[in-house]
């Protein structure tokens, strides 16, 4: 007869709440590293000879169809790039980054080139996938 006395369960089974919580943090780490603030799907042109990057830069987006965005902030019109560039650095020594697609035309990679000389940013990269 004393086996048939039920008593409530005083303890919590934590083995699953673990595990979802360990699933959690890979599908966060995981996602974490994937994005970028980029906006667009861009194909980076190859090279051998690439510099490693040593702080973070802005990075500038132009597609193939040269649309920009800066730093994942995509641009409605033109006239808005010195605006949101200027929001971006906050006052820091600018440098910038340009990850234009292969497809993008020359004349607009040398468009965004000219703004940034124009709001004197002195340090201006082109970023490439490493062969």
């Amino acid at each position: 007869m004393k086996g048939n006395i039920h008593e409530p369960l005083t303890e919590i089974n934590m083995t699953p709440f673990v595990d979802i919580v360990l699933v959690i943090l890979i599908i966060f780490l995981l996602t974490a590293t994937v994005m970028m603030p980029r906006t667009f799907a861009i194909a980076l042109p190859k090279a051998t000879q690439a510099d490693k990057l040593e702080s973070v830069p802005i990075i500038i987006s132009i597609d193939r169809e040269g649309h920009i965005a800066i730093n994942g902030v995509k641009l409605t019109k033109d006239d808005d790039f010195e605006k949101v560039f200027s929001a971006q650095h906050q006052g820091k020594e600018p440098q910038a980054v340009i990850a234009a697609d292969t497809d993008t035309r020359h004349g607009r990679l040398i468009d965004v080139i000219d703004r940034l000389r124009g709001l004197k940013v002195q340090r201006i990269g082109i970023e490439v996938e490493q062969k």
